[in-house]
């Protein structure tokens, strides 16, 4: 999806509107925000990546 979300992003800097150009950036920082969320989760899940979980 975020490849596919980048690619239409450049699409759309090229020939798209103002209104479908500022829509893509939000999408791309929404994106952005949900991958850092699900990475903090999965370190917390192991906050010590020392110790492998049991």
């Amino acid at each position: 999806m975020v490849e596919t979300a980048i690619a239409a992003h450049q699409l759309l800097a090229l020939h798209g509107t103002s209104t479908m150009q500022l829509l893509s950036r939000l999408l791309l920082m929404e994106i952005g925000t949900e991958i850092a969320a699900r990475r903090d989760a999965e370190a917390a899940a192991n906050d010590n990546p020392d110790v492998p979980e049991a």
